[in-house]
């Protein structure tokens, strides 16, 4: 018999790594169960079940060696199910080419911003013509050189 829960868990540990060689195929259809159970943390069985099952208590076991679907999960299974049967043929085929044609729409656009992204920057302007247009500006707002009159009155109209 297995004295504590850690050499249980060790023990669990060097099977599943036997069961997982190819060398061992005729073991690999039976089912291990624990010999004794405890309250006290274990931490390679917690290691091994990823923290999900920290110790073995006795209480908890039969939850742990459930293959069964509790009674909410196996009903809402088959009314997806009863649901997934009453869809015509017709209507499965409509829903694929629409989503085919979306996912070909979410790639193209996909692609076109690839394209638009490895595209090269246009090319930066000179600030120079832009230096001398703005050097005429402000003498002209300060001098009035080169500004037109306008009549208001015809400027209205």
């Amino acid at each position: 018999a297995v004295v504590s829960t850690q050499s249980t868990g060790g023990q669990l540990n060097f099977l599943q790594k036997v069961l997982t060689k190819d060398e061992t195929p005729q073991l690999q259809n039976l089912v291990v169960l624990p010999l004794m159970t405890s309250q006290v943390p274990d931490p390679t069985l917690d290691q091994l079940t990823e923290g999900r099952i920290p110790f073995l208590a006795p209480d908890a076991l039969p939850n742990y060696l459930r293959t069964k679907l509790d009674l909410e999960i196996e009903r809402k299974e088959g009314f997806v199910s009863s649901e997934v049967q009453r869809i015509s043929e017709h209507s499965l085929q409509q829903q694929i080419c629409d989503l085919n044609n979306l996912s070909e729409s979410i790639s193209e656009i996909i692609q076109t911003s690839r394209e638009s992204l490895d595209e090269p920057p246009p090319p930066v302007r000179h600030h120079e013509n832009d230096s001398k247009e703005l050097i005429k500006l402000m003498s002209a707002l300060e001098t009035g050189k080169g500004l037109r009159v306008t009549n208001r009155r015809s400027a209205a109209r």
